[in-house]
């Protein structure tokens, strides 16, 4: 297929029909994290078949040569050294067509918004590889930006809640649904309470219960224990709404989904 960002509709029903089951389940992984790694998507792979490495990574060329998927224009994972491992892939222009999307060319995100992506990237990826052992299920996950929310503020105006991801898990008996933060620890505490507001302003309208019957918890993943300290301190003053709220550090992401509060 030509380089050329226009895909002619002869050439997209020729692709739709030559993918295979697996082609199209990469792709839909990329579009569930719009943005992930290589390493990842070789982790979702696993969960559903045995194709070696090797044959991944030429499978994972082909969607790149025509244009299901892109590349970012550097090896953003491990360096120039990271292989094709350090790889990052987004839904590519004939992707896009596949998926129905409206037309975006590739892009150069921002650091800290790459950073970001990349972490609800994996955390998307700790949840597959727990449901296939059985430790829970996921009903929905949400990237950004599908997963924010807009709501009519008591006051008049709107309120434009913007987390990094959504997630509903399901069991017999239960469903919890959760806004998921990655926080990095570089916004003061001032920050952390303003957002933490806009939070509390939203659960306030009622407007998500009324539509879904409950709103989120909130989690907060952040890199360490003191930062933890820090943001129970914050979220405190949120007084009634502070009961929206959960803490964990990067590494105990899976545990919190799976635990019950305190």
């Amino acid at each position: 297929m030509s380089r050329n960002p226009y895909i002619t509709p002869s050439s997209l029903v020729s692709l739709h029909d030559s993918m295979s089951a697996e082609e199209w389940a990469v792709m839909h992984d990329v579009e569930t994290m719009r943005l992930a790694t290589a390493g990842h998507l070789q982790r979702l792979h696993a969960l559903r078949t045995e194709l070696r490495v090797r044959s991944f990574r030429r499978l994972l060329q082909r969607l790149h040569d025509k244009q299901v998927l892109f590349r970012l224009g550097e090896r953003t994972v491990g360096g120039r050294r990271g292989g094709s491992a350090g790889w990052v892939y987004g839904i590519g222009i004939a992707g896009q067509r596949l998926l129905q999307h409206p037309p975006r060319r590739p892009w150069t995100p921002r650091p800290s918004w790459l950073a970001h992506a990349l972490a609800a990237g994996h955390l998307y990826v700790e949840l597959r590889e727990a449901e296939a052992v059985r430790r829970l299920t996921i009903d929905t996950f949400e990237s950004e930006p599908k997963c924010w929310r807009h709501y009519e503020a008591l006051g008049g105006g709107i309120i434009d809640l913007k987390p990094d991801a959504f997630i509903r898990l399901v069991g017999g008996d239960y469903e919890d649904s959760f806004f998921v933060e990655w926080d990095t620890g570089t916004e003061s505490p001032s920050t952390l309470s303003r957002k933490l507001d806009v939070y509390t302003a939203a659960w306030k309208t009622g407007q998500e219960q009324a539509e879904t019957g409950v709103f989120p918890f909130v989690l907060w993943l952040v890199p360490d224990e003191r930062r933890a300290d820090l943001m129970r301190t914050v979220i405190v003053r949120q007084h009634d709404a502070a009961q929206l709220h959960r803490v964990a550090t990067h590494d105990q992401a899976l545990n919190a989904f799976i635990e019950e509060p305190p």
